[in-house]
Parts: C-alpha cells; structure tokens; sequence
C-alpha cells in the first residue's frame, strides 16, 4: 500500500463493515419483528424484497454518481442514508400499530447507503492501493464482511426475540454514524469522469462491461454463480429434510461449514493470491463449486454427513478467493472514470440473477420434485465454470497470437 492509504484504508474498512453490520441486522431482524406484528408470509416477502431490491435498483445509478461526484460525498452520504433509515426505523416501532410499511422504507434507505458505501470503497481502492497490494486490501475487506456477516445476525435476532427490536435500530444508527465519522476526514478527490446525462452515463458503463472479454467473463461467471447459490439456497432444506433425512440442526451444521469457508479463505487469500497464477484463482472457485454441488446433489440418506459439511466449506472458501481475485483484476483494469458504473454494472447484474435463481428452483422444486430439481445448481455452477474456462481459452489463445507475432 502507498504512505496515503496508511490512513485512508482503515477508514474505508471501518465504513464498510460497519454498512455491512447494519445491512445484515436488519436482514436478520425485520423479518421476525414482522412476523411478531402478526404479518402474512407475503408481508415478510415484500419486506425482505425491500432492503434486496435497493441493491438491484439504485447500484447504476450510485455507480454513475459515484463517477460523477466526489467519492467523499458519496461515502457521506451513504451513512447519511443509514442514520436516516435507522431513525425512521426506531420511529416506526414506536408509532401506533409499528406500520410495517414504514419499516420496509426505512430497510430500503438504509440498505441504500450500504451500497452507497460499499460501491464507492470499490472505487477509490486502485487510488490508494497499488496494484501488487489490491488481492491484499481487497482480502481485509472481504474478511470483515465474512465476520459480520456471521456475527450480526445472532445479536439482532436475540434483542427481537427479547422485545428489544428497537435497539436494532439504535445499533444500525450507530453503524451509520460510525461509518459517517470514519469517511469525514477523507479528502475531498476530484470526479473521476465529467457530468452526462444519467442514463448515458449507466449505458456507458454496461457497454464498457459487454465489450471488455475479462470483464464479460466475469460477470457471466458471477451471473451463473449467484443463481445457482440462490437455487441450491431455496431447495436445499426440503432436499436436505425430505432427502437425506437431515435434522434442522444438521442444516444448520452445513451452513456453518459455508461460513467458516468464508471467513478462512478471506483470511488466508493474500498468502494464496501470492502464490498461485492468476489463471488458477479464477478457476478455483468456479471449479471447487462445481465439484461441491456434485457432491451435494448426489447425496443420499447413506451419505456420511462430513462429505456435505466438506462441500459447503468448498462454496464457501473457493468463491471467496475467486471474490478476491476478480475484484482485485477488476479494478486494476478499469479505467478510474468507469470504476464506479462497473462496479454498479457488476453489482445490479448479480443481485438481478439471485431472485431468478430462486424463482427457477422454487418452479422447478414444486413441479418435479426437490431431488430432481437439484440438477439446476449443477447446471448453473458448470455454467459458471464455463465463463472463466472461455475467458481463460481466450486469454491464453491471445498470448499465444502475441507471441506468432512477435517471433
């Protein structure tokens, strides 16, 4: 890391896991708080679609501000939305009747200064960190997010099931408030790209995007990723009960597993991302998932329940690394006016491709049956390993052109 980001990184990964506390609070927290207002299973649907669908529809346009603007007003702004959110929050469980309606809003806004947050830190990264030190920087980042991830459920769940659903809202506040007094001191940078029209401004990053191979690779291979991840999500307890016979705390074992692959590959990634080529991280992770899924899909009432805590350490370490490794590429091959939309572009294409890999699995679950159904996140994890084989074929058949031509 350059003598700057001695002092700007610190505060970027404070602001980004605190967002990423706060985001995963009130995951955990509205539903069961909606669920205690006696709200139907489409009222818990719609609220959780609420804080998910801030990331689908506001990360273009974010992007193209975040391109368009100082990086430091964005970042402001980002815990800016989140203390807002937070206070509407708080205000609403003290409202008469707690309108449901009005906590939704409030997950919306605070989910919107998260990917505010989360978008911008994406950005200013190759400004503060060379390029040799992005699979490191990038790591601590994806480490902290891992962390919170696990942790900030088991509190929230905890103060709603204790009538303490309120003081979710005093935590996310303080989560937004922290992230706002850790990006203050930042420097003013100038705006990566100049002022267009909005639309144009998102056209171009998505154009950017198709037409740049690695780019197009990696999202293919992180559109086929996540939706086959959100089909195994959704068929994976009735396939795991009705199945394998599985006891929800065995369920609850595998996800463990995912968990602690998560966290351990985020922490070992610099070492690993230092020893291994470029070409054999991307793949890892497409092909650990690949051949976890097997593993998972195939499995019966005689399976030794090791083998599937083994396969969801898989999904969860290799695409961690792969996570790290991409991002990291990304940045160090993305022009500094285009860093915020192709983050933006990367961001809404993902978390658009999650709800239809659950929408697909919940279809398919219900009309063929829960064991058949496992076949789609095995096809959509080949179909993901497919992207970075394409991308890696193309890459070396370039080289391999270069060099013709140099000799």
């Amino acid at each position: 890391m350059s003598s700057q980001s001695v002092s700007i990184f610190p505060r970027l990964l404070a602001a980004s896991s605190a967002m990423h506390a706060a985001d995963q609070m009130t995951l955990a927290a509205v539903p069961l708080i909606a669920a205690a207002a006696g709200a139907d299973a489409r009222t818990i649907g719609l609220l959780v679609a609420a804080q998910s669908a801030a990331w689908l529809l506001l990360s273009l346009p974010i992007g193209a501000l975040a391109d368009r603007f100082s990086r430091r007003t964005i970042l402001l702004a980002g815990g800016a939305l989140a203390l807002i959110g937070s206070i509407t929050g708080w205000l609403a469980l003290h409202a008469p009747g707690a309108p449901l309606a009005l906590i939704g809003a409030a997950c919306f806004v605070t989910a919107a200064g998260v990917v505010a947050i989360v978008l911008s830190v994406f950005a200013l990264m190759p400004r503060i960190v060379e390029t040799k030190g992005l699979p490191r920087a990038n790591s601590r980042l994806e480490l902290m997010r891992a962390i919170v991830t696990l942790a900030a459920p088991a509190p929230a769940t905890w103060l709603v099931a204790h009538g303490s659903a309120d003081i979710v809202f005093v935590a996310t506040a303080v989560f937004g408030l922290g992230a706002l007094i850790a990006c203050w001191p930042l420097p003013a940078d100038k705006p990566a790209a100049p002022a267009q029209p909005m639309l144009t401004a998102i056209r171009e990053g998505a154009r950017f995007v198709a037409g740049h191979h690695a780019l197009r690779a990696i999202a293919l291979c992180a559109i086929f990723w996540n939706m086959a991840f959100f089909a195994l999500t959704a068929l994976f307890v009735p396939f795991a009960t009705s199945k394998l016979g599985l006891e929800p705390q065995a369920i609850g074992r595998m996800w463990s597993a995912l968990g602690a692959g998560l966290v351990l590959s985020a922490l070992f990634a610099p070492a690993i991302t230092a020893r291994v080529s470029l070409g054999g991280l991307l793949m890892f992770g497409p092909l650990v998932s690949f051949i976890a899924i097997g593993v998972i899909a195939t499995a019966s009432r005689a399976t030794p329940e090791p083998m599937i805590w083994a396969a969801f350490f898989l999904i969860g370490f290799g695409p961690m690394l792969w996570a790290v490794t991409q991002t990291s590429l990304r940045q160090a091959i993305t022009p500094q006016p285009m860093m915020g939309r192709v983050g933006a572009t990367m961001q809404a294409a993902n978390y658009g491709a999650r709800p239809i890999g659950a929408l697909l699995a919940g279809w398919l679950g219900a009309t063929v049956g829960v064991g058949e159904a496992m076949l789609l996140p095995a096809i959509l994890f080949t179909l993901s390993l497919a992207s970075m084989a394409w991308l890696l074929r193309a890459t070396l058949a370039a080289a391999t052109a270069e060099t013709a031509q140099a000799a």
